[in-house]
């Protein structure tokens, strides 16, 4: 058994206090404590003000453990001594495939880069992604930086078959179970309310060996008019007027007394018996990781949005499917297409990594999740990543956090994603929201936008539930946003479809609502987040210096 102690590139002195860009952002002694907020903690109690959703349980053991720095009991699996040769001409693809293949063998490990480039996806001749389909594998590299590990790929994906649609074209590290999830589903038999943490089954004995658990509501036409809390849907929202709406949400188990299920985070929705919810036991792969690499591809073109699979998704690196208690992070990604995609996870974060080069299609993506922190991301690219951090698709209780995307806006892909935070966001749009008009609207409701500094031009009356437009595109839809503290460039907004605005043009106490609450839930600020901005300020100081 080896232990390997995590190494990290020495960097410069750490400030001890930590800042968000303190030459643009209001002093805090001219910051106000938000309204909403005394509301949340109960110092006071207006009903005029709504109740904020506790989006505290987002990331890594739904945040109250920090990632490991540490992997006492992994093997390491040296790419080297599978015959990848760092530095030279000659594709290192299968070496690295054979090292994590032997990881897996062993019931997980370190697959470990030493220093220098590898060279991956060299003249391909079909789609061969590489593939990590255990648990407990972490891909770690020694560094993102000029003496670090750097993973080069030299020529785009191709497509699996003819004509397939371009965003299926495989990204370059694909990590999924390979045990299908189980259909096996009871059904729940008793109500329960957003915030609860039990449920009831009509059969425990799916149950009885499942660590996680997934919760479903059938799509539901009497469902979608609670959800859209009586707005009126635009006439081509083929999915919300045909079929409802459907929600979708991942928890791990607890225990199991009788019949009744005890989760480790609470409900995201209400479960109504009338919508016949169900539930399933659920398949992830754990303690999965990427770190400390410098993933480099060669995407040089003007992009251009949906002109071919080529530039929207073949130069394209992470796709984690069926994630829990997993993570990437202190990664660096140039002259991509997209940087990371987690889908249908739980509990999991994408922290610390920095964008440059040529601009691309994407930064990064949450669809179909529960419960995953994106954040302390820096979008450096020529022209800004065309989508920023993004969540969609039934995705709820997530949070996008400090975040930059100077050039660009985050993003919300639609498929009614609902309670998701976007705190502390620096971008130039409200968003640069995409997705196929058929699935819309983009969020339902639970969005809040919490101290969100804009650095482009003006915006005047953003409306969030626009009913006529020339073609099928009418601009971003979400139930009843709640806006705290939305300051920078000029923005105002059509306020009959704002749930709740305060301080517009101002920037709000808490600082970040994701700290304030986790903080506030635990009694006292995780020492993961406060050594995680440290460490986050010196690397991404570092790197802005380097580039000066």
């Amino acid at each position: 058994m080896l232990i390997f102690v995590l190494l990290i590139n020495a960097c410069e002195t750490i400030p001890k206090k930590v800042a968000v860009d303190n030459q643009n952002i209001p002093e805090e002694s001219r910051a106000r404590e938000s309204m909403i907020w005394k509301n949340y903690t109960g110092e006071t109690d207006d009903p005029k003000i709504p109740k904020l959703f506790d989006y505290s349980y987002a990331g890594y053991k739904r945040g109250e453990h920090g990632i490991p720095e540490t992997f006492e009991y992994h093997a390491v699996f040296n790419v080297m001594d599978y015959g990848a040769i760092p530095n030279d001409t000659l594709s290192d693809q299968e070496a690295i495939q054979a090292a994590i293949n032997a990881a897996e063998l062993h019931q997980g490990g370190i697959v470990f880069f030493p220093p220098g480039e590898y060279l991956v996806n060299v003249s391909p001749i079909k789609s061969n992604p590489i593939t990590i389909t255990s648990s407990n594998i972490i891909l770690k590299g020694s560094g993102w930086g000029i003496h670090g590990t750097t993973i080069n790929m030299k020529d785009h994906m191709l497509q699996s078959y003819p004509d397939q649609e371009e965003w299926k074209v495989n990204y370059m590290f694909k990590f999924y179970p390979v045990e299908k999830f189980s259909e096996d589903a009871a059904l729940i038999i008793s109500s329960a309310k957003a915030g609860d943490d039990v449920i009831e089954v009509a059969k425990i004995d799916p149950f009885k060996d499942a660590k996680f658990i997934q919760l479903t509501m059938p799509y539901n036409l009497e469902a979608a008019k609670t959800a859209l809390k009586g707005k009126e849907a635009r006439p081509h929202w083929e999915k919300v007027n045909e079929k409802g709406v459907t929600f979708i949400e991942f928890h791990e188990i607890d225990h199991i007394k009788g019949r009744r299920i005890y989760l480790k985070d609470p409900l995201i929705n209400d479960i109504n018996l009338a919508y016949h919810w169900n539930a399933k036991p659920y398949t992830a792969l754990e303690n999965v990781g990427v770190e400390d690499i410098h993933f480099k591809a060669n995407f040089q073109d003007e992009y251009i949005h949906h002109k071919d699979f080529i530039h929207d998704n073949a130069w394209s690196i992470i796709a984690m499917s069926k994630m829990a208690n997993s993570w990437v992070r202190r990664c660096r990604f140039s002259n991509i297409t997209g940087a990371v995609v987690m889908d249908n996870s739980h509990a999991s974060s994408i922290l610390m990594l920095m964008i440059d080069g040529n601009a691309g299609h994407k930064l990064t993506n949450v669809t179909k999740s529960s419960r995953v922190l994106t954040g302390l991301i820096n979008d450096q690219t020529n022209n800004g990543q065309f989508h920023g951090a993004a969540m969609s698709h039934w995705t709820s209780g997530s949070v996008i956090w400090r975040v930059k995307t100077p050039k660009q806006g985050w993003d919300s892909h639609a498929d009614i994603p609902k309670n998701n935070l976007v705190d502390l966001y620096e971008g130039s749009k409200m968003t640069n929201h995409g997705g196929f008009y058929k699935n819309e609207p983009h969020h339902l409701e639970g969005l809040t936008l919490w101290n969100y500094k804009r650095v482009g031009d003006t915006i005047n009356n953003y409306d969030f539930w626009k009913l006529s437009g020339k073609d099928m595109y009418w601009g971003f839809s979400v139930v009843n946003p709640i806006i705290v503290g939305l300051h920078g460039s000029t923005t105002t907004f059509n306020e009959k479809n704002v749930g709740y605005l305060e301080s517009l043009g101002e920037f709000v106490l808490p600082e970040s609502l994701y700290e304030a609450q986790l903080k506030y839930r635990m009694k006292k600020t995780p020492k993961w987040l406060l050594e995680s901005l440290k460490q986050w300020q010196a690397m991404e100081s570092k790197w802005l210096q380097k580039k000066s």
